[in-house]
């Protein structure tokens, strides 16, 4: 479902501001030395749309296609609050223990010696995970489904140093906390 069209200041929307993070977006998707390869740009407000702008290309290839209005963007990072959020607020219904270790929610992620892990590791970057799958980027060539990547955070993953001892940015924890909070949106959750 679609959001209605609407000009910037119908919805409140400075237009100079506006056409000014354009610009900014077209500059830095433009030329050989442009520092990202693509963007989109989408403003609603109040149930309205301004219309959706897209800038440079679909990927860092020079000669890659312009971006479609189709176009699938990985978000990672901006996805982190939002899955953090659903398990906190397992955390306040008493259905998850950030103090459990993982393996009561996902038993199958004991492989390679994961079956110390708590909960409260993955939230804080402490687990151990690596950020990426050794597999990553074949992963994402063969644009494998999400689910992919989930099992093989799950099963595959190699921790990189003992839980709790050192700090190391991941998001394979996140990917983890995300399949643990799924748990209790299928039809039938784990004990």
């Amino acid at each position: 479902m679609a959001l209605p069209i609407a000009k910037p200041v119908e919805i409140g929307i400075d237009h100079a501001r506006y056409e000014a993070a354009c610009e900014r977006l077209r500059h830095w998707t433009t030329g050989p030395d442009a520092p990202i390869p693509g963007a989109a740009l989408v403003v609603a407000r109040h149930g309205k749309m301004i219309e959706p702008r897209f800038f440079g290309r679909e990927g860092p290839e020079a000669d890659a296609p312009p971006i479609r209005r189709n176009a699938i963007f990985l978000l990672a990072s901006l996805t982190k609050p939002i899955v953090y959020l659903a398990a906190m607020k397992l955390v306040e219904r008493g259905q998850l223990c950030l103090s459990d270790r993982v393996t009561r929610y996902l038993p199958e992620f004991a492989a390679y010696h994961k079956e110390d892990i708590l909960v409260s590791h993955l939230f804080t970057h402490t687990s151990g995970l690596p950020d990426m799958l050794p597999n990553n980027i074949e992963l994402r060539k063969a644009h494998a489904p999400l689910e992919e990547f989930a099992k093989a955070a799950i099963r595959d993953t190699v921790p990189l140093f003992q839980a709790g001892t050192k700090l190391s940015y991941q998001s394979m924890g996140t990917l983890v906390v995300a399949e643990i909070c799924l748990l209790y949106t299928s039809p039938s959750p784990r004990d």
